[in-house]
Parts: structure tokens; C-alpha cells; sequence
């Protein structure tokens, strides 16, 4: 059986009551990608194509994966939901 829907529906659910602690080390690595100059991560920007994620935004989720000894790409993408 399948779900009851209609393209109609604009209803968003999102879970924005929780907040990251000040002393969590995903901060600390925001911080630190966040310190470096815009210039060094954004040499080559393609113009053609679907757009691109920043790669500050990649350099966080990769850097956080890893802190936690995950290396599959697979698994990190579970991580974000």
C-alpha cells in the first residue's frame, strides 16, 4: 500500500530544536575551516554543470567523519541525515 500524497503539499518538516554544545569538537573543526582563505578553497569553480556543494561545507563533513574513524562515503552520507 502506498502513502497518501498530492503534489499540492508544501509542508517542510524540520527538526531545529537542538543546538551543538560550544565545547563539541565539530565546532572547533568549523572554526578551523573556516580559517582558511577563501582563495585556496575556491581556486578552480566550474561554470557548466548541476552547482557544485562549497567545499568548506565538504571539508567540515569529511573532517568531522573522519574524527569519528569513518571512511566510507556511504557511511558519511548516513551520518548527515
Amino acid at each position: 500500500m502506498y502513502q497518501n500524497y498530492t503534489t499540492m503539499e508544501t509542508a517542510l518538516t524540520l527538526q531545529l530544536d537542538f543546538t551543538i554544545p560550544e565545547d563539541h569538537e565539530a565546532r572547533l573543526i568549523s572554526r578551523f575551516v573556516d580559517s582558511i582563505p577563501a582563495e585556496f578553497l575556491l581556486e578552480e569553480t566550474s561554470s557548466t554543470g548541476r552547482p557544485a556543494f562549497h567545499p568548506a561545507m565538504l571539508l567540515k563533513m569529511c573532517l568531522f567523519a573522519y574524527s569519528r574513524s569513518t571512511f566510507s562515503g556511504r557511511t558519511i552520507e548516513r551520518m548527515n541525515d
